[in-house]
């Protein structure tokens, strides 16, 4: 089941996956967020610090690349803390951080109810066909890139475990949404071929630092 089909199945945005506003407001701001690292992360927390009391903003994620898991780290709690209305929509694809911000604050809306005396933070459904790229964190080194148990150093492995653990976490969770936890068996053979279920392929590619796409 894709992410927003259980909303689409019983017309609730409360039991959803992901909120279900399909309908972009004209008197939103707009602030396309190209990549998640301090440029363009910075200047977006300040609005978000000074923003009055239901200003109403869209963070477009439009062919985000995804980018620093500590700029992003900020970036979330900035959200939480933001007293404006804020919607997260994708735009062509979010990969890595920029997957992991929506897919965030699809599972964990702030204010779904808009009470208007509080701050509200929702990831929406794309208007178009749009995919994300989610994978554990990993760290570059011009065209190479490691996971974490590719440190050698057991002190850097600690120290950003932080960041992995929050990634898998979501992830996790977003499989028991899509009903991981429902799945009788994860494979099953017949005279032709054995099949794999599609959310336990997903797992097995994730954990095994591999990209994974969803399509929203």
């Amino acid at each position: 089941m894709e992410v927003g089909a259980i909303a689409e199945k019983d017309g609730t945005a409360v039991d959803s996956v992901v909120s279900q506003l399909h309908v972009v407001k004209d008197d939103r701001e707009t602030i396309e967020l190209a990549c998640i690292d301090p440029e363009s992360v910075g200047p977006l927390i300040q609005v978000l610090q000074n923003a009055p009391l239901g200003k109403k903003i869209r963070i477009y994620l439009r062919a985000n690349p995804g980018g620093n898991v500590v700029q992003l780290q900020a970036l979330i709690e900035a959200l939480a803390r933001t007293n404006a209305d804020v919607e997260i929509a994708v735009g062509r694809f979010a990969m890595s951080c920029a997957a992991t911000l929506w897919l965030w604050y699809a599972l964990d809306p702030v204010n779904l109810d808009n009470d208007p005396s509080e701050g509200r933070v929702v990831s929406v459904d794309p208007l178009k066909p749009a995919v994300m790229l989610y994978h554990r964190p990993r760290w570059r080194n011009g065209p190479y890139y490691c996971f974490i148990d590719d440190f050698k150093d057991k002190k850097v492995r600690a120290e950003v475990r932080e960041q992995v653990d929050m990634f898998d976490d979501l992830f996790y969770r977003y499989l028991e949404h899509q009903g991981l936890h429902d799945v009788h068996a994860a494979t099953f053979s017949t005279a032709q071929a054995t099949f794999k279920h599609e959310l336990q392929h997903l797992l097995e590619a994730y954990q095994s630092n591999k990209d994974c796409f969803i399509p929203l």
